[in-house]
């Protein structure tokens, strides 16, 4: 079944269900955006194609993407979207969190999501400061350097700003085969680029490392051959995943998208997760 539907939470939170596969435990699957700042909606090419059961929500934190309503102020504090975020998973029952690039980051900040979660699939992410691996991926490749548009956007952001660092980006994000349909896909977003800038200064103040490992809750580690903004090789060097109840897969000849060169792929390893999920449960 397919819907419409939408609402908001008192922290202006915001909630669209796609979709609903019938199955033996009616799983919410929840789908965070990555960014931060983009809006969720990227995601509809992926959901429309999981074919496991559950309700497949969209979820957009305050000032993320669209969301921005007459209760949100232009000088909104970002820091607020961890209590935002623990809230709204707390909500569903059930709940098998999503999280891409910057959204599977987030969660790691949070040990109190180890007896929130039923599973938690991470999509192109990282579990540390990734811009030196990222610059040694581009080095080893001749891409462009980013850390002059990078800078500029730091130094003054702004949407123009933002889009010159963004398009700059576009083959640490993008295989050469997709690379023209990035840009596009990049064109088409709606980013608040104010979480974007929020995101670069906290990661440095905190100095990110993840803090939350999954203990014993069922999590799989999505990454690709040609993501070259959160390289692969970051959770796969970091033993503290290394933990039998995390399986991690490295998707060949995909970017920071998987979805969108390799959409087989993924619905398997979905498929597989939830398959594994459905042995626990029922």
């Amino acid at each position: 079944m397919e819907t419409n539907n939408y609402f908001y939470d008192d922290n202006s939170v915001r909630y669209q269900l796609v979709k609903t596969n019938s199955g033996c435990i009616v799983y919410n699957w929840l789908f965070v955006p990555g960014g931060p700042g983009v809006d969720s909606s990227y995601f509809l090419t992926l959901i429309k194609e999981l074919d496991v059961p559950g309700n497949f929500w969209l979820i957009d934190l305050p000032a993320n993407g669209s969301n921005i309503t007459a209760q949100i102020n232009a000088d909104y504090d970002f820091d607020t979207w961890g209590d935002c975020l623990l809230s709204s998973i707390q909500k569903f029952p059930n709940p098998i969190y999503v999280g891409h690039s910057f959204s599977g980051m987030f969660p790691l900040l949070f040990t109190q999501l180890e007896q929130l979660l039923k599973g938690f699939v991470i999509l192109n992410s990282a579990p540390s400061l990734w811009l030196e691996e990222a610059a040694k991926c581009a080095k080893e490749n001749n891409m462009p350097l980013l850390a002059e548009p990078m800078a500029e956007f730091e130094k003054n952001p702004n949407p123009e700003t933002f889009k010159t660092f963004l398009l700059t980006c576009a083959p640490y994000y993008f295989p050469e085969n997709t690379l023209d349909m990035g840009k596009e896909l990049f064109e088409q977003m709606t980013i608040n680029y104010l979480a974007a800038a929020w995101w670069i200064k906290k990661v440095h103040e905190i100095n990110f490392s993840a803090k939350w490992i999954p203990q014993k809750v069922p999590t799989l580690i999505l990454g690709a051959s040609h993501d070259f903004i959160t390289p692969y090789s970051l959770f796969e060097n970091d033993t503290r995943f290394q933990r039998k109840n995390i399986a991690m897969n490295k998707i060949q000849n995909a970017g920071h998208f998987p979805w969108l060169e390799q959409m087989t792929i993924v619905k398997e390893a979905f498929r597989a997760f939830a398959t594994h999920l459905s042995k626990i449960e029922c």
